[in-house]
């Protein structure tokens, strides 16, 4: 009976697409369909952890922007910040991901998304001894200027200590509508974002 079912849900679904097959798309893809095979992504300059460019802006036509983002143990992400221009949504893929959300410093495990939207302060690192893999999306094209012009902004400043590295960012961030508020970070956290001792 079952059997039955399904295949009259089948042939309804082909009826229906044949009788829609003359409409046209309203809108069509400015670029084609394309697979990302594992490793083969765009690097970004990136001098925290390594990026990978998997879709940008340009070729979602303006919807997001989607990073795989990779973290050695024990690493900084980001600082504590808040977008005004786009959405961020996290899903992690491998490892532990710690995040800073509404306040709250909570742990990310294989297989968890956080929705993290704009005007809300939030954060991430990987504390703990494992390797961290997760794929981060934006909405619209914002963050992926402010991502792809950090690293070289800071290869032609040479900064010569860790806190000038940060006014570099703190002011780029805020030139794409992020705003840094380091007085929000947990004290989970601030050990990987300390700047290492003098030798």
């Amino acid at each position: 009976m079952k059997h039955l079912f399904f295949s009259g849900v089948i042939l309804g679904i082909a009826g229906a697409a044949q009788a829609h097959e003359s409409h046209e798309p309203t809108s069509l893809p400015a670029h084609p369909d394309r697979i990302v095979a594992a490793g083969q992504g765009t690097e970004v300059d990136n001098p925290f952890h390594p990026v990978e460019l998997l879709l940008s802006h340009e070729e979602s036509q303006g919807a997001v922007t989607i990073y795989k983002f990779t973290l050695p143990p024990k690493n900084p992400g980001s600082p504590p910040h808040t977008h005004s221009r786009e959405d961020e949504y996290f899903y992690v893929l491998s490892g532990r991901l710690d995040v800073l959300v509404d306040g709250d410093v909570r742990q990310l495990e294989p297989g968890d998304f956080a929705v993290l939207n704009r005007g809300h302060t939030h954060m991430f690192w990987n504390g703990s001894d494992s390797e961290t893999e997760l794929l981060m999306t934006t909405t619209g094209g914002s963050f992926e200027a402010f991502m792809s012009s950090a690293g070289p902004q800071i290869a032609a400043e040479k900064p010569a200590t860790p806190d000038e590295a940060g006014a570099i960012i703190a002011r780029l961030a805020a030139e794409h509508g992020i705003t840094i508020s380091m007085a929000e970070m947990p004290e989970e956290a601030a050990r990987f974002y300390a700047p290492p001792a003098p030798e």
